[in-house]
C-alpha cells in the first residue's frame, strides 16, 4: 500500500476549515449562506476582467498604487474557489469557474503579484493579507493545478515570506515581527508548505511560532494580566488578539496528526489565555468595543460579528484540548455566546459590495458556510447546555481597560496612560476615535445588545461619548492618533464581584487634565470626577450618557422623576437635579445634597456616514441617522478644578430610579484631585482612589494607590493595588476593630498588625503592574504575631566589569548594569546595606531594584540576587578585580524593556548576616542574559533600591 501524503492530508483538513467541508446543503440552516455565495458568484464571475490585455481582473479594483486592491482581488478569487467547492452551491464543480480562478491567480502572480514586483503601500497586503488569500484559493483549487502553477504560486509567497520572524516594510526596513503579526506570517508559510508540498516552510512557521507563546512583559502580545497589546500600545484583544487566539487554534488543529504537530509547552499558555483574556472580553456574544481598536470604525466589522467569530475560535479550542471538561466549558460558553448574540445569528444576511465604482452590493451571509458549520455542531446539539453570561469584575492594567458583570448588563471601561494610547487611527480607520480612551463608558444591557453595533459609530457624536470629559473644540481628523499621555495613574483594584477604576485625565492637545473614578458595585457604577481644568477657551464637558436610541426612538426621559417630552432636536439644561432615568436604559442619581446644576438634555438626530470615520469604507455607502438622548454636565469654559459626581443604575425603571435617589446607600467619602472615595453601607464596602498618599475614611495610604475593602459576617477583604507601578510596597492602614487571624491572602502581602481598631498591611505591590493583591481577615481564629517593616537604603551600589574593564570602577553613577555574558561583557551590580538597627527575628527580606532590558538581543531578562563572600568592600574603589565573589543564589526575577521594579527574596541571606549588621548582595545571572540597566541611589528620585525587611 502507498504510502498517505502528509501533504495531501494537510490540504484536504485546511480545505475542510476554509469552507466547512462536507456539510448537509439540504439543511435550511445554509440556505442563506448559499445564497449569497452565489450571488457573489455570479456578480464577481460576471463583472471579471478576461484577455491578455487586462491590466486588473475587475475595474473597481485598480492595481499598481493601492496594495488592498491586490489582498482585494485574490480574495474575490478566494469567494470564487468557495463556490467551486462547497456542496450545494450554484457553482460546485463549474468548469467555467474553475478556469476563473485558476486564470485569475496566474494574472495575478504573473505580474501584479509576482515574487520580483516591488512593495508599495501596506506592508500587511503583500506578506499577509495577499499571501493568505492566494494560497487559500490554490489550496481550494489544488485538484485544478498543474505543478507549475502550485510551484509559482508557492515562489511569490516565499518572495514576500521568507521569513516569518521578519516584517519587512515597503521602504526596505526589516523588524521582527510580533503577536498576532507574526502568527498570521506563520500561517502564510505553514500553509504554502502543505500547498507546495515542502516540509522547510512548515518547520520554519513551527518554529517561528514559538517565541509568540509565551506571556510578554513589554510590546505585542499576551500578558500575564490577560491583557493583549499590539502596535506597542493599543488595547487590542478584540481584533488582533482575536487573530492571534485564531491563528494558533486554527495551525494547532491543521497539524495536530502530523510529524509537525505544534509540541511547544507554551501552546499551554495560549490554551489558558481563552479563559484569562479572550472569554472576558466577549459579553453577550458580543466582543466589547473598548478591545476592538480601529475596528469600531469598519462599517462590515461589528462588535457582534467579532463576538460570533471569538466563539467559532473557542469551539475549534474545544476540538483541539485535550481536556474533556475544557471542552465542555468552551462549548457551553460558546453556545451561550452564540443563542444571546442576537445581532450576528447564523441566520444574519448584510448587504456586501460588489463593485466599488457603481455600489453594487448583494445579500450574504454574516457567518458563511463555514462559520455556521462550526456553529452548529453546538446549536444543533442538544446535549450541550448554554452557559449563562458570568458576574464578576476583571480589569486588564496593563491594556487600562475593565469590566464589571452584573446580571442583566455589564460596564467597560477604556482609557489611556504612558503605555496605552489614546486611539488609534492608521490606515485612514477610526478618524474620530479622538476621546475613545479618554475613559469612555460603553453600558451594555441584555435587552439592547445592538446599541454599539447600530450604526453607532458613523453616527455618535465623538465628543459626547457616554462617560468622557471632553473639551468641545474642533479637532482634526486623526489628531493625537497613537499618542499617550504622560500620566502613570491609571487602573485601579478587584475584588471579588467588585472594582474600583479611575484614570489621570491628560487630554490630548487641549491642556484638559483631571482625575475620574468608577466604583463599580451590585447595582450601580459611581463615578466621580474633580480637579477638571482646561485653559482652550472651549466648553467642557462630562458626558454621563449619549444613547443610541436606534431607528424607533421610544425611550422616555424622566428628570427628578417627571416625564419630559421630547422630539428630535429637544434640548434643556436644568439645575438642582437630583435624578434622571431613561426608559429601557438606566437610572442617573447626582451625588450633591441639593442636585446637580447646569445638567445638560437633549435629544438630537446625529447623522453621519462610514466613509466620514473610516476612509477604506466605499464612498457609495448611504448615509446613516439615528436618535440620541444624551446626559451631560456643563463645565463651562476654562473650568479651574470643576467636579462631578453620579451613579450609574443599569436597568433601573423610573420608580426603581425613584426608589434610589430618595434613600441612597451610597455616600462621597472625596473627591478631590487627590483622593477620590465611596462607602456603600448596604454592602460595607469602601472604595479609594489615592492618587498621591493620603486618608479618605477609614482608609490611608502611603503612597497613590487603589484600594477597596468589605466588611461582611466577621470578615473584611483588603484589596490594593498600585496604579502608578511606581511603589515597591505600600503600606496601607485601615480602621477597623476585632480583626484578629488571616484567613487568606496573595504572596506579597503581610498583616502587620491588627492592634489597635487598625488593620495594617505591607503590600508588595513592585513588578506586580498594576495588579491587585488581597487579603481576608477574621475576628476569630489564632491571632497573628505583629511584624515590623523597615525599608533600608543603600549605603553603597554600583557595578564591576570584567575584561579590559576590571580595573575600572564604577561607583557613583546614576545606573548599574547586570549581563552574563562573555569574557568582557560580563557584570555584575553589587549593594550594600546597614542592617544594624534592625531586630527582632527576620521572617521575610526583599532586594527592590527598578530596571530594565537594554540590549538589541531582546527585551526580557531575569536578574538574582546572590550572596558575596565579603562586605568589605566600597562603591568608591571596587572594580571587578576587587570585588568579592559570588556565592549562594537567593531570589531571582523578571524585567522588561518597560521599567519596572524586581523584588529578590533575599530573607535567607539577611536572615544568615544578621549579626553581622551589614548585608551585602550581588545582583548577576544565573546564565548567559540580556544587560539590565538598574537605577541606584544617585538617579532619579522613588527609584532607589530598597531592601524592605519584616520582622516580629
Amino acid at each position: 500500500m502507498a504510502a498517505t501524503d502528509p501533504y495531501a492530508a494537510l490540504r484536504s483538513s485546511w480545505s475542510a476549515y476554509l469552507s466547512g467541508g462536507a456539510i448537509d446543503p439540504g439543511n435550511a440552516v445554509y440556505a442563506p449562506a448559499l445564497a449569497g455565495l452565489n450571488s457573489l458568484t455570479q456578480a464577481w464571475s460576471g463583472s471579471m476582467q478576461v484577455g491578455s490585455g487586462r491590466a486588473a481582473l475587475w475595474t473597481d479594483l485598480p492595481l499598481g498604487t493601492v496594495s488592498a486592491n491586490i489582498t482585494s482581488s485574490l480574495n474575490r478569487l478566494r469567494t470564487l474557489a468557495l463556490a467551486y467547492v462547497t456542496p450545494g452551491s450554484g457553482y460546485t464543480g463549474s468548469a467555467t469557474v474553475a478556469a476563473a480562478v485558476t486564470g485569475g491567480l496566474d494574472f495575478m502572480v504573473g505580474g501584479p503579484y509576482s515574487a520580483s514586483t516591488a512593495m508599495y503601500d501596506n506592508w500587511w497586503d503583500w506578506q499577509i493579507g495577499a499571501t493568505q488569500a492566494l494560497e487559500d484559493a490554490a489550496i481550494l483549487m489544488y485538484p485544478a493545478l498543474s505543478a507549475a502553477q502550485v510551484a509559482s504560486y508557492c515562489a511569490v509567497i516565499d518572495a514576500f515570506v521568507p521569513d516569518p520572524a521578519k516584517q519587512r516594510s515597503v521602504s526596505g526596513g526589516v523588524t521582527t515581527s510580533t503577536g498576532a503579526n507574526r502568527l498570521d506570517l506563520c500561517r502564510s508559510v505553514i500553509v504554502r508548505g502543505a500547498l507546495g508540498g515542502a516540509a522547510t516552510p512548515i518547520s520554519t512557521g513551527v518554529a517561528a511560532m514559538s517565541p509568540a507563546l509565551p506571556l510578554v512583559m513589554w510590546s505585542d502580545g499576551l500578558y500575564a494580566d490577560g491583557s493583549f497589546i499590539q502596535h506597542g500600545g493599543v488595547a487590542y484583544t478584540g481584533t488582533y488578539g482575536k487573530i492571534f487566539f485564531a491563528d494558533v487554534v486554527a495551525l494547532a488543529l491543521l497539524l495536530k496528526d502530523s510529524s509537525w504537530a505544534i509540541t511547544d509547552p507554551n501552546l499551554a499558555v495560549v490554551f489558558d489565555g481563552v479563559d484569562t483574556a479572550l472569554a472576558p472580553v466577549v459579553y453577550n456574544g458580543l466582543m466589547i468595543d473598548a478591545v476592538r481598536g480601529r475596528a469600531v470604525s469598519r462599517f462590515n466589522e461589528t462588535d457582534a460579528q467579532d463576538g460570533f467569530s471569538a466563539a467559532l475560535t473557542v469551539l475549534r479550542y474545544a476540538q483541539a484540548t485535550a481536556d474533556p471538561a475544557k471542552a465542555a466549558a468552551w462549548r457551553a460558553a460558546a453556545k451561550g455566546w452564540l443563542q444571546r448574540n442576537t445581532s450576528c445569528t447564523v441566520a444574519t444576511t448584510t448587504q456586501q459590495v460588489v463593485d466599488f465604482t457603481s455600489g453594487a452590493s448583494v445579500t450574504v451571509s454574516v457567518p458563511g458556510v463555514s462559520g455556521i458549520a462550526v456553529a452548529e455542531s453546538v446549536l444543533a446539539d442538544g446535549s450541550v447546555a448554554a452557559a449563562p453570561e458570568p458576574a464578576g469584575h476583571r480589569q486588564f492594567p496593563v491594556m487600562a481597560r475593565a469590566i464589571h458583570r452584573r446580571p442583566g448588563w455589564a460596564y467597560s471601561l477604556a482609557m489611556s496612560s504612558w503605555l496605552v494610547e489614546r486611539y488609534e487611527a492608521i490606515n485612514g480607520e477610526n478618524v474620530h476615535g479622538w476621546y475613545t480612551g479618554d475613559g469612555m463608558g460603553y453600558l451594555y444591557l441584555d435587552g439592547d445588545v445592538a446599541q454599539f453595533n447600530d450604526a453607532f459609530w458613523d453616527t455618535v457624536d465623538p465628543l459626547r461619548l457616554p462617560g468622557v470629559t471632553a473639551d468641545s473644540g474642533t479637532v482634526a481628523a486623526s489628531a493625537g492618533e497613537a499618542t499617550k499621555p504622560s500620566t502613570r495613574w491609571v487602573g485601579g483594584a478587584a475584588s471579588g464581584a467588585y472594582g474600583s477604576v479611575g484614570m489621570q485625565l491628560q487630554a490630548y492637545s487641549n491642556g484638559l487634565t483631571g482625575c475620574k473614578s468608577w466604583f463599580c458595585l451590585d447595582d450601580e457604577v459611581v463615578a466621580l470626577g474633580a480637579g477638571i481644568t482646561s485653559s482652550s477657551g472651549d466648553t467642557v464637558r462630562t458626558t454621563v450618557e449619549n444613547r443610541n436610541l436606534h431607528s424607533a426612538g421610544a425611550n422616555t426621559l424622566y428628570v427628578n422623576g417627571a416625564a419630559q417630552s421630547t422630539s428630535p432636536g429637544w434640548s434643556t439644561t436644568v439645575s438642582a437635579v437630583h435624578s434622571a432615568c431613561i426608559s429601557g436604559v438606566a437610572g442617573y442619581y447626582f451625588l450633591w445634597p441639593a442636585g446637580a446644576n447646569n445638567v445638560e438634555f437633549a435629544l438630537t438626530n446625529q447623522t453621519g456616514n462610514w466613509h466620514t470615520v473610516n476612509g477604506l469604507a466605499p464612498s457609495t455607502l448611504a448615509d446613516d441617522t439615528r436618535p440620541y438622548l444624551s446626559i451631560a454636565f456643563n463645565h463651562g469654559a476654562n473650568p479651574a478644578g470643576a467636579t462631578y459626581s453620579y451613579v450609574v443604575l443599569p436597568g433601573a425603571t423610573p420608580a426603581q430610579t425613584a426608589a434610589y435617589a430618595a434613600s441612597p446607600e451610597v455616600g462621597v467619602l472625596s473627591n478631590t484631585a487627590s483622593v477620590q472615595a465611596i462607602t456603600h453601607a448596604g454592602l460595607g464596602v469602601t472604595m479609594a482612589n489615592f492618587f498621591a498618599a493620603g486618608t479618605a475614611g477609614a482608609i490611608t495610604v502611603s503612597a497613590p494607590a487603589s484600594v477597596v475593602t468589605r466588611e461582611n459576617g466577621g470578615s473584611l477583604t483588603i484589596a490594593v493595588s498600585d496604579p502608578t507601578w511606581g511603589s515597591s510596597t505600600v503600606q496601607v492602614v485601615v480602621a477597623a476593630s476585632g480583626y484578629v487571624s488571616v484567613v487568606s491572602g496573595d504572596p506579597g502581602v503581610t498583616v502587620l498588625s491588627t492592634s489597635g481598631g487598625q488593620v495594617k498591611l505591607l503590600v508588595e505591590t513592585g513588578g506586580s503592574r498594576g495588579s491587585s493583591h488581597s487579603v481576608t481577615l477574621s475576628t476569630s481564629g489564632t491571632a497573628l504575631t505583629p511584624c515590623t517593616a523597615t525599608a533600608l537604603a543603600a549605603t553603597d551600589n554600583c557595578y564591576v566589569r570584567d575584561g579590559s574593564y576590571a580595573a575600572t570602577n564604577y561607583g557613583g553613577q546614576t545606573t548599574m548594569v547586570v549581563k552574563s555574558a562573555s569574557s568582557g561583557y560580563d557584570r555584575v551590580s553589587l549593594l550594600k546595606f546597614d542592617t544594624a538597627a534592625i531586630t527582632g527575628s527576620v521572617t521575610r527580606a526583599v532586594l527592590w531594584v527598578n530596571g530594565y532590558v537594554a540590549d538589541s538581543g531582546g527585551s526580557m531578562t531575569t536578574v538574582g540576587a546572590y550572596g558575596l563572600s565579603s562586605s568589605s568592600w566600597s562603591e568608591a574603589t571596587v572594580t571587578w578585580n576587587t570585588a568579592p565573589a559570588i556565592r549562594t543564589a537567593y531570589g531571582s526575577g523578571p524585567l522588561s524593556n518597560t521599567a519596572d521594579w524586581v523584588g529578590l527574596d533575599v530573607t535567607g541571606l539577611v536572615q544568615a548576616a544578621a549579626a553581622s549588621g551589614v548585608v551585602a548582595i550581588g545582583v548577576s545571572q544565573a546564565a548567559a542574559g540580556l544587560a539590565a540597566i538598574l537605577a541606584t541611589n544617585h538617579g532619579a528620585v522613588g527609584t532607589a533600591p530598597v531592601l524592605e525587611v519584616v520582622t516580629d
